[in-house]
């Protein structure tokens, strides 16, 4: 029976990880193809098996996301572990997705600065949680943060199939990117004010 659930427990977070193979996959096959902002709308317009390559890969990574926490409470192999790698595995492949998509001109090439940093002060700020023995699962606006993210990858991705390039797509790009700018940043915020909270608690001295 001990057996039985380990292995529930691995599955569960290898489904976890899984998305970051999935993103390198997304990267390597749009940036191999060598576009260029010029030439994106005609190559994913024209090039099928290569749009619905990176359409898949974006699709089974964010299907990751959303069944890993549903299998893990199905299971019964809830654990304080796999709520790190959620996140992690969450930061690590949307960074490198946006910086893929950032790279053919899809997406402003702040917005992966902008996630890098913005992971980098969460991941300080849970070990501060953990430290004054505090959960460090995602919080709601971390999830809504990424909610956004994943959906705004596949939009900024499939725009140049939406609407005319020329009239729309670099508008959709502008407003796209800011849109997850500011929310990636207010995200940060509540695990800023969570961190600072336990952090005054922390650096008290005894009497």
């Amino acid at each position: 029976m001990a057996d039985s659930k380990f292995y529930r427990y691995i599955f569960v977070l290898i489904i976890t990880a899984a998305r970051i193979p999935f993103a390198v996959a997304f990267a390597c096959v749009i940036l191999l193809s060598e576009a260029t902002p010029e030439k994106i709308q005609h190559l994913i317009l024209t090039s099928t098996p290569l749009a619905e390559t990176c359409l898949a890969l974006l699709i089974l990574g964010e299907l990751t996301d959303f069944f890993d926490g549903m299998l893990a409470r199905k299971l019964g192999v809830v654990s304080e572990a796999g709520a790190m790698l959620d996140p992690y595995a969450d930061s690590i492949s949307r960074i490198i997705i946006y910086w893929a998509l950032a790279g053919i001109g899809l997406v402003m090439p702040v917005v992966p600065i902008v996630m890098a940093c913005r992971d980098i002060t969460v991941a300080y700020s849970r070990v501060i949680l953990g430290k004054a023995g505090k959960s460090v699962s995602a919080k709601w606006s971390g999830k809504v943060k990424a909610v956004i993210q994943g959906y705004g990858c596949v939009l900024l991705f499939l725009q140049p199939y939406l609407w005319s390039w020329n009239i729309l797509g670099k508008w959709f790009i502008q407003v796209g990117s800011w849109i997850i700018i500011v929310v990636t940043i207010a995200s940060m915020l509540e695990y800023i004010k969570a961190a600072l909270k336990e952090m005054g608690h922390l650096t008290k001295t005894p009497a």
